[in-house]
């Protein structure tokens, strides 16, 4: 593999890094809506069940922002890196 391979390499998974991170955020918003509308329909529930339920819909919105955030300093460091090459 030559250097002009590598670079293309790297330029294709910071842009498959960039495109997950728009999905991701896509995600994001479905499981904020998800857990609004929970929230909203539930209100007043005393069901474990209910707690529970939305307790997983913020993990959730927890791990796609730490997912969104290692794609984005992947993005970064293959940017960085390719640059330097």
């Amino acid at each position: 593999m030559d250097i002009r391979q590598v670079r293309a390499t790297i330029n294709q998974g910071g842009k498959a890094a960039k495109d997950g991170i728009e999905l991701i955020q896509e995600v994001q918003a479905r499981i904020e809506q998800a857990h609004t509308s929970a929230a909203a329909t539930t209100h007043d529930s005393a069901h474990p069940e209910t707690e529970e339920g939305l307790g997983k819909l913020k993990e959730a919105m927890k791990e796609a922002s730490r997912v969104a955030g290692l794609l984005h300093s992947g993005a970064s460091a293959a940017e960085e890196y390719g640059s330097k090459l």
